[in-house]
């Protein structure tokens, strides 16, 4: 799959499109980091500060057991899960966006949440977190690999709900393993290919967000869409 192709044809759907996208993604990410920004921050420190005090002590070895990473649920931890999936709502937008179909503003901030989506998108996000966090207790490559594994589940959920399908808690998780098989580097390679953008938002104070948002989640939706066509939209 061609990356320069998918990029270019996010950029000609966002050129007319710029006010839209900006709007919600800006005030997505406002709300979510608003409202969750706090416990991902605290769970993240919890981490580093842990994982600072195991190299201190020479222990490196302990960074390897399940034991570690299972210690770093906290409080924290079912707040991250929800912010993470009201991001989710880009994700569909987006996808209706790349195929023609401009949400409106406030049914585009909350669209996991509208026409049936919220149950299977909800289980099937939940199932996968546990799922890949299970994964990490192995290795953290193993974690990252099934990320990549069952990154397509939430455009798969939408098809299948828009299809009038029955989705149940690891349906779409199961199809986007299947879908992925062959495909995973593919997506990492794109996902490195924002990293000169992300430099760039990071030096502009955030401001570049505002820009790359969009963009990348409009070129992610493309991927998906030249990866899985209509299959998931048909009965």
């Amino acid at each position: 799959m061609n990356r320069a192709e998918l990029k270019l044809e996010a950029k000609n759907q966002l050129r007319h499109n710029w006010g839209w996208a900006i709007s919600v993604g800006f005030v997505m990410t406002l709300f979510v980091g608003f409202f969750f920004a706090r416990p991902v921050v605290n769970g993240s420190l919890k981490t580093v500060n842990s994982v600072n005090d195991v190299m201190g002590t020479g222990s490196i070895d302990s960074l390897f057991k399940p034991a570690f990473w299972a210690g770093q649920f906290g409080p924290d931890t079912g707040l991250t899960i929800i912010g993470n999936f009201f991001m989710l709502s880009m994700v569909v937008t987006f996808l209706h966006f790349a195929r023609g179909e401009r949400l409106g503003f406030f049914k585009g901030i909350f669209s996991a949440f509208t026409d049936g989506r919220f149950v299977p998108e909800f289980l099937n996000y939940l199932c996968g977190y546990i799922f890949q966090f299970l994964w990490s207790l192995l290795l953290v490559i193993p974690g990252l690999i099934k990320s990549y594994s069952y990154a397509m589940t939430p455009y798969i959920v939408n098809d299948l709900v828009a299809s009038g399908q029955e989705v149940h808690a690891t349906t779409a998780i199961t199809a986007s393993r299947q879908l992925m098989n062959g495909h995973k580097w593919e997506l990492f390679v794109l996902n490195l290919s924002f990293i000169g953008w992300y430099l760039l938002s990071v030096l502009t104070l955030g401001i570049g967000y505002i820009w790359l948002v969009p963009y990348e989640q409009t070129t992610k939706a493309n991927f998906y869409r030249r990866l899985a066509g209509d299959r998931y939209l048909k009965k």
